[in-house]
């Protein structure tokens, strides 16, 4: 996945106070809205400080294949935006 689409992701998630889950090739992770002022983009990894800083994880942008915006549940249940990656 490439860095300005990641970058999409957690400039919308910010931007709408909203969760950032992350599948990557062996895990998946939820970034709450909290932890994403402490979210840093490198040239090819993101890093996260999860669960009030005790635990850093380090994600490829290469391993990621789906990044979801994870919207506040108000009318109905599952309201999400989705980035996936293109195949090329």
């Amino acid at each position: 996945m490439n860095k300005e689409l990641i970058q999409k992701a957690v400039d919308e998630a910010r931007g709408e106070e909203a969760n950032l889950v992350i599948w990557d090739r062996r895990d998946t992770f939820t970034i709450e809205q909290e932890a994403l002022a402490d979210l840093e983009l490198g040239d090819d990894h993101l890093r996260a400080k999860m669960q009030e800083g005790r635990v850093t994880v380090y994600v490829e942008f290469d391993s990621i294949y789906k990044l979801v915006v994870e919207k506040e549940r108000k009318a109905r249940a599952g309201v999400r935006a989705g980035f996936g990656a293109a195949a090329g």
